[in-house]
């Protein structure tokens, strides 16, 4: 049964063409098409057929249900697990999903060196650096554990890594230094790599700013959904966003100057005013930080939202709209109507997050609709 209150629309076509795109930035370099979360959200089952047929050498997945999707799928690409494994999943995915693991810890690496020798067959891992994003890794400084790793019988080193911290930022000082001690450390690691290991570093942001100093993989998510991760670089203009999302005015009440709306009362009308209520809230996955900062789009106009997001209602003010906002008219969201456009990196810099935080909420709450 269909749900009549929020649409939630994903462009297959555009996400290829984002693909599409990003690889005649970066050939003669390979793609990891990041597809973790459910494609952010996008939904993996449904995308990633597309991005396979896009010329994804790669799909970047976190779980082994992820994985699995992908193989169930029957498609033809190389899974690349963007996280350090366990254990108990390396045991469910060796022998039947095929992932290429990171490793960046000795103790992976020893259990992994041992399933793989015991299987008689090499498990193949891509080498995690930390250079200065400081979530996981080797330190650079721990260049002999490395080279005992890549010693080690039942691994097969098929890529070396590093990961960016700042390249979606305002310069990019720390992100040359980080590209510099990758490669010092990958130099000196040249007589125990194998001659035609892949070397990645690029995210979405390193992609579309540096791209000459693409490497021979780059591993882009946001890109290829059409958004970026921050205000302080623009996306080319070939790529666009691929999910928007629209509801309907449930209501519009004329609502008398010094009355408050929502929880907390948390906004007074400070004029005689015309109150739309939508019948959405963080319940779909339009963000509660939103209260007294989102914008959403009526008869081509940017109206507020004002109060408190509640879990199934938003409000807005449509009192400056020339044309009578009616019971049922579209709200926009995210997305385009008329001459105006609303972007998920606008709504998330108004609370200070980033575009997956709305786009996963909307994507895992709400049906998607594909075309």
């Amino acid at each position: 049964m269909s749900q009549h209150h929020i649409e939630v629309k994903v462009s297959a076509q555009t996400f290829a063409d984002n693909i599409l795109h990003i690889r005649e930035y970066i050939s003669p370099s390979q793609i990891c098409v990041v597809m973790k979360a459910n494609a952010y959200g996008h939904g993996l089952k449904a995308l990633a057929p597309t991005a396979v047929k896009a010329g994804a050498n790669y799909i970047g997945i976190c779980t082994n249900p992820e994985a699995a999707t992908i193989r169930d799928l029957g498609l033809d690409v190389k899974i690349m697990r963007l996280r350090m494994g366990f254990p108990e999943e390396f045991e469910e995915s060796i022998d039947s999903l095929d992932i290429e693991e990171q490793v960046g810890s000795l103790e992976a690496a020893d259990y992994l060196s041992a399933a793989g020798s015991k299987r008689n067959q090499p498990i193949p891992v891509h080498l995690n650096i930390d250079t200065g994003m400081g979530r996981s890794g080797f330190f650079s400084s721990q260049i002999e554990t490395i080279k005992q790793v890549c010693c080690l019988p039942g691994l097969n080193i098929v890529g070396i890594m590093t990961h960016f911290a700042t390249a979606d930022g305002k310069e990019l000082t720390f992100t040359q230094k980080q590209i510099e001690d990758f490669y010092c450390l990958r130099q000196a690691l040249n007589n125990y790599l194998p001659d035609k290991v892949l070397t990645h570093t690029h995210n979405s942001a390193a992609t579309v700013r540096l791209t000459s100093k693409c490497n021979s993989l780059v591993r882009v998510g946001a890109a290829c959904y059409g958004v970026r991760t921050s205000q302080d670089f623009a996306n080319p203009p070939e790529l666009k966003p691929v999910m928007s999302i629209k509801t309907k005015v449930a209501q519009v009440r004329k609502v008398a100057a010094g009355k408050t709306i929502g929880y907390g009362s948390l906004f007074t009308t400070k004029r005689d005013s015309l109150i739309a209520s939508l019948p959405v809230g963080f319940g779909e996955g339009y963000p509660r930080a939103l209260f007294n900062k989102g914008i959403v789009l009526i008869n081509g106009y940017r109206c507020p939202v004002v109060g408190r997001v509640s879990l199934n209602i938003t409000t807005v003010d449509v009192t400056d709209i020339p044309e009578e906002v009616k019971w049922g008219d579209e709200v926009v969201l995210v997305g385009s109507q008329g001459k105006e456009e609303i972007i998920f990196e606008e709504l998330a810099d108004k609370f200070q997050s980033v575009h997956t935080e709305i786009n996963l909420m909307a994507g895992f709450m709400n049906q998607i609709t594909y075309i």
